[in-house]
């Protein structure tokens, strides 16, 4: 509110109209009220932004160790899952996890992964051809597999990292009681014997087409 009188100088707020004094000079200002004009794209932005980070929280801790030697880092996937992994029209959007890398590097991946669940069972198999398919730099028979698990409908992580070794060409594993198949996603990548090197994540689904 705007105080004084007609006999002196008036200051405040009046409405929208702000009036003080500079330099022994009345001013008078108009004041328009901030606003949050909640644009469609800025609402469509923020949900895309509130989707992608609530959808790859979980695997911050895999990021961090899939993106050891790479210049990558959380908020650059973050960004790059804002640009190429978000699918539908606003307000109906979903993220495709398919799109998302948890892991970057030079090793060779093995040929042929397969993933496969039996109906009524909590256990999941991994299938992958054990060979080294052409001369690699740094790949071994002795690499680590490791298989990522995220459950999309609850946003739980499990990670079972060295599960098996390249040249075992299968493993398995349990999942938590409850999770049903059309709700998780799998990354596999592989990580060198002394743990120094990756390679680059292959996404495998049991509802992929």
């Amino acid at each position: 509110m705007a105080k004084g009188s007609i006999f002196g100088t008036l200051s405040g707020k009046i409405g929208t109209v702000v009036v003080y004094e500079r330099n022994g000079k009345q001013i008078v200002r108009s004041n328009p009220e901030q606003r949050d004009p909640k644009t469609p794209a800025q609402l469509a932005h923020r949900m895309k932004f509130s989707l992608v980070n609530k959808g790859l929280s979980p695997l911050n801790n895999v990021i961090k160790i899939g993106f050891k030697n790479s210049e990558k880092n959380y908020r650059k996937l973050v960004g790059e899952a804002y640009h190429n992994a978000i699918v539908g029209e606003y307000p109906s959007f979903s993220l495709d996890y398919s799109k998302i890398q948890v892991a970057e590097g030079d090793l060779q991946l093995p040929a042929n992964i397969k993933m496969s669940d039996e109906e009524g069972s909590n256990i999941v198999s991994f299938n992958w051809d054990p060979e080294i398919a052409v001369p690699a730099r740094k790949s071994r028979p002795d690499d680590h597999v490791n298989i990522v698990c995220l459950n999309s409908k609850y946003l739980a992580e499990v990670h079972t990292f060295n599960v098996a070794r390249r040249s075992e060409g299968k493993t398995s594993f349990e999942l938590p009681k409850g999770w049903e198949p059309k709700d998780l996603n799998f990354w596999v990548f592989i990580t060198s014997y002394d743990l120094m090197d990756n390679s680059n994540s292959l996404y495998v689904s049991t509802h992929q087409n």
